[in-house]
């Protein structure tokens, strides 16, 4: 069975209870939350963030290495500035893959960074577990703003499935 993105965005929705913590994928450096790009956005009530990026073949897991968020925070001089710089917000930050790329996703993700593996029974599975990175707590603003962006997404959703239905 084939493994999509969308099968591991909702077994995340549903694993870090969607109905107790806002969730908001595809988060753009754009939208002005973050400076790099993560396909999911987990906000406690207590306000600290875990970010989730999903891969779905090992090229796209490879390639994301060559990013700037791994580039820079390789960098022996500034390392850790662009550490704080890109994921300053995040308390955790996980990589989720299908089962069949856990054992690459193991050796390529730092150790700084959890994994989760969508199992054979569609189920999210910790692997390991993501170190603590910060304790940023996002203010009121950031979070209102944040529920409006996953208002957005659902607008923009509602919208396709009734362009299909018609």
């Amino acid at each position: 069975m084939s493994v999509k993105t969308i099968d591991i965005e909702l077994a995340i929705m549903r694993e870090m209870k969607f109905l107790q913590n806002v969730i908001v994928p595809n988060i753009s450096e754009m939208t002005g939350f973050l400076h790099f790009e993560t396909d999911m956005v987990v906000l406690s009530k207590h306000g600290y963030a875990t970010g989730f990026e999903i891969k779905v073949s090992k090229s796209d897991l490879k390639a994301d290495f060559k990013k700037d968020q791994h580039v820079r925070v390789n960098d022996l001089l500034k390392g850790e500035y662009w550490f704080k710089w890109y994921y300053g917000k995040f308390k955790y930050f996980y990589y989720a893959v299908p089962e069949c790329l856990l054992e690459d996703t193991l050796k390529l993700v730092p150790d700084t960074f959890g994994v989760y593996y969508l199992n054979e029974y569609n189920r999210l599975t910790m692997a390991r577990p993501s170190r603590e990175l910060f304790r940023y707590k996002w203010t009121d603003n950031e979070r209102k703003n944040l529920m409006r962006l996953g208002v957005m997404r659902i607008y923009t959703l509602k919208k396709s499935l009734a362009k299909l239905s018609s």
